[in-house]
């Protein structure tokens, strides 16, 4: 493992709502993490299409059973990662007189540019969150909620229609992203623009 590629420590452990083992002793969340850990390293060593679970366990030090025993697939595993990822980001507090665009910017320039430095990370969160599972649909539906109480904190939750159609902007744009038509910085600047054309007023 190479020096740049040090993986960080993931957030702990977060609760039921999108992990598949409710209640996780000491022990068991210290496999998590252990598992996590490893699928970080493996994907930026050879990317999501070769990764797999039995070498997740591997890597980690523990069996490819165990490894199941907390995640239902190599998805599952990214998905949950990326979710853990997002919840290490604030969410600031915004000035609701500044203009719109300015507001939008800040709630999703962190999730934005969670994964700007992570190509093959992105690259596997992206085929992750749209594989059709129960366990990481929860990953995915977990995601989307977080990302629509940030932008309802920026704007106010009174215009859904703005909130839905900047939701759908930045999921777009995030998919484009991970394509590689263009860096997660443009991912910000398209969001600013969507935000300029939308008729929101202030209350």
């Amino acid at each position: 493992m190479s020096a740049q590629h040090v993986a960080p420590a993931p957030p702990p452990v977060t609760p039921a709502e999108t992990n598949p083992r409710t209640v996780l002793s000491d022990r068991q969340q210290a496999s998590v993490q252990a598992l996590m850990y490893a699928a970080t390293e493996l994907v930026r060593e050879q990317g999501y299409n070769d990764l797999t679970m039995r070498a997740v366990a591997a890597r980690a030090g523990l069996t490819h059973t165990t490894a199941y025993a907390y995640f239902s697939s190599k998805a599952h595993l990214v998905a949950e990662l990326f979710w853990r990822r997002l919840q290490a980001v604030d969410t600031p507090v915004t000035d609701p007189s500044s203009p719109i665009a300015q507001r939008v910017a800040a709630a999703l320039g962190g999730p934005g540019l969670l994964l700007a430095d992570e190509p093959a990370l992105a690259q596997a969160t992206l085929a992750a969150l749209l594989v059709t599972d129960p366990e990481v649909a929860l990953v995915r539906d977990a995601v989307g909620a977080d990302l629509a109480r940030r932008l309802a904190a920026a704007i106010g939750d009174e215009d859904a229609d703005a909130a839905e159609t900047l939701l759908l902007a930045f999921s777009g744009a995030m998919l484009q992203a991970g394509m590689g038509y263009f860096d997660f910085a443009g991912v910000v600047d398209r969001m600013v623009r969507v935000a300029n054309r939308l008729d929101v007023t202030d209350r």
